[in-house]
């Protein structure tokens, strides 16, 4: 006997297929965009961290296999709690995801149904944007600054009628650049006031300041703000998928409908373990940024064009000709970096790598401009 599905249940399906079809076919995302580096090349490509996981998270990885016949119904609880305390907010404002890539389908899901428009810079991570295309929404896009940073007030003039979340992402990539919380707050305060706004710090946590520059506070106020964050780059799970969303309760209900995993047990134990251990995310962020100072100071003294105070674990350099180019030459050297960002056609975002593999490179980068 076969039974009726659910509205629920159907839609999630037809939107699951609709995503996957168009997806597997999008450059720059997915699995087959990006594979795995050929034995001897080191991967400066999908702005991973080389120094995790943590030995905590690994030994709390290994301790969850013995419950892994187990479905991991509510084992996400204890995470939920540890990130609302954290955050001064209840664990209802939580919301745990497999990387902080779903949570950002989801709000996709949610705010580009029924021809639903979101507003976003460009270049940017589009994971979000994507989805809207693919299940028939309407992405407006604005330019960078200058400085390659979030327009805002572009974006805020970009509204229209049908407008239904703002997206930024803080600090951005593929350039680095950071809004700083002085500028970017009272944007959200006039924004909210008419559309949601998606802030995505997954890379803000990369650095000491991150009270100075999160948008967490709005979401305190009860501001219509979904803030997401990852456990793929200071925490070095990439593998693992796990992430998080901060938002009003009413709005985590509303993304929570939407979204199509279980998260595994495994990743959410690591993720809890590593989420306490502090000693590990500051010697994180220390190797990091020496191996991006290091990066810089070469950027500096070959007189290349680069975003010189970036927030990311990567950096973002013009190499002076076509990325193709630079990219062969870099692969002929060991090194597999990344694809290019228009209209930003000869630069090259390259991920911080280990401290050797940065100075290694720092030799490359050296003969290539020589």
């Amino acid at each position: 006997m076969t039974l009726p599905l659910s509205r629920r249940a159907l839609m999630l399906r037809s939107a699951a297929a609709l995503a996957a079809g168009t997806l597997a076919t999008r450059p720059g995302l997915g699995q087959q965009s990006r594979p795995p580096a050929p034995p001897g090349l080191a991967r400066l490509i999908a702005n991973e961290n080389p120094y995790g996981p943590s030995a905590t998270a690994r030994q709390a990885a290994s301790d969850a296999l013995a419950t892994a016949w187990q479905y991991p119904f509510g084992q996400e609880a204890a995470l939920r709690a540890l990130i609302a305390e954290r955050e001064g907010l209840s664990p209802e404002h939580v919301i745990i995801g497999e990387g902080s890539a779903e949570i950002l389908r989801m709000a996709a899901l949610l705010y580009g149904a029924d021809g639903g428009e979101v507003v976003a810079a460009v270049p940017t991570f589009d994971f979000l944007q994507t989805y809207v295309r693919a299940i028939g929404g309407a992405v407006v896009e604005v330019p960078l600054d200058a400085e390659m940073r979030h327009d805002l007030d572009r974006l805020a003039a970009a509204l229209t009628p049908r407008t239904r979340l703002v997206y930024v992402c803080n600090p951005n990539n593929p350039t680095g650049t950071l809004v700083p919380g002085a500028r970017l707050r009272p944007f959200l305060t006039e924004i909210v006031r008419k559309v949601p706004v998606l802030v995505d710090e997954a890379y803000l946590d990369l650095w000491d300041d991150l009270p100075g520059h999160t948008a967490v506070d709005r979401v305190v106020a009860g501001d219509p703000v979904i803030v997401t964050r990852t456990f793929s780059k200071l925490h070095g799970l990439a593998g693992l998928r796990v992430g998080y969303g901060l938002a009003p309760p009413a709005i985590n209900r509303q993304l929570e409908a939407r979204q199509m995993t279980i998260r595994g047990s495994i990743g959410v134990a690591a993720a809890t373990a590593s989420y306490q251990d502090l000693a590990f995310q500051a010697f994180s962020r220390a190797r990091l940024r020496e191996g991006m100072d290091l990066t810089l100071a070469t950027l500096r003294d070959l007189q290349r064009p680069h975003v010189e105070n970036g927030r990311g674990n990567f950096v973002f350099f013009d190499t002076g000709g076509p990325l193709a180019d630079f990219s062969a030459a870099m692969r002929r050297e060991g090194f597999m970096i990344g694809r290019p960002f228009p209209p930003y056609d000869n630069w090259a975002r390259v991920s911080v790598g280990t401290v050797e593999q940065m100075q290694a490179f720092a030799g490359a980068l050296r003969r290539y401009f020589a």
